[in-house]
């Protein structure tokens, strides 16, 4: 049996996410993966099962580094306010930060293997803020919603203008973040 190197796991988990940001998925073979991480088609089973099986395991690590992007500052004691601005602050300081990474999650979360993948873990990671907008509610704060809808309302419009600013080669002026902050807030608030 092989032992496993965690420079080579990486350099096939770096590997993965350029090809299929450059060519997507369709065109990405555990050669080309291979050639591109410095390491022989053969080395990439000894960390993963099959092609699917490195896919999914990518994409949660890459979503589990997003979601403690995404709660990165939040505090308990926090407003709801400072919160949903929080929220929008650190997930535009994340795409800037971390683009391909970015990129690459939006990429896998419309392909069909996204249907068998357990999200419990990174889900948890939202525990806090599910109780803030839980707290939130009861006081009147905010509309009455389903918890993702509300998240919904703040998350894509970001990710979209992120993309956008992505393609352009623009970074996020201060007036975007507070634009994109108010327009989240009002759109969640009673």
């Amino acid at each position: 049996m092989r032992l496993k190197d965690d420079n080579k796991k990486d350099a096939i988990f770096e590997a993965t996410i350029q090809l299929i940001n450059e060519v997507g998925y369709e065109n990405v073979s555990m050669s080309k993966i291979g050639r591109k991480a410095g390491v022989s088609p053969s080395t990439i089973y000894v960390y993963f099962e099959n092609k699917e099986d490195m896919l999914k395991k990518v994409y949660l690590e890459s979503k589990m580094k997003f979601a403690w992007g995404m709660i990165r500052g939040i505090r308990n004691e926090d407003s709801v306010r400072q919160v949903a601005f929080q929220l929008v602050k650190n997930v535009l300081d994340y795409v800037q930060e971390n683009e391909s990474y970015f990129l690459f999650t939006e990429q896998f979360a419309d392909s069909p293997l996204m249907r068998d993948l357990d999200m419990s873990e990174i889900n948890k990671i939202f525990g806090p803020i599910y109780e803030i907008v839980e707290r939130s509610q009861k006081e009147g704060i905010l509309k009455q919603l389903p918890p993702e809808l509300l998240f919904a309302f703040g998350y894509y419009p970001v990710t979209q203008f992120a993309k956008g600013k992505l393609r352009l080669d623009v970074s996020f002026s201060q007036m975007d973040i507070e634009s994109l902050q108010q327009m989240f807030w009002d759109a969640i608030k009673v």
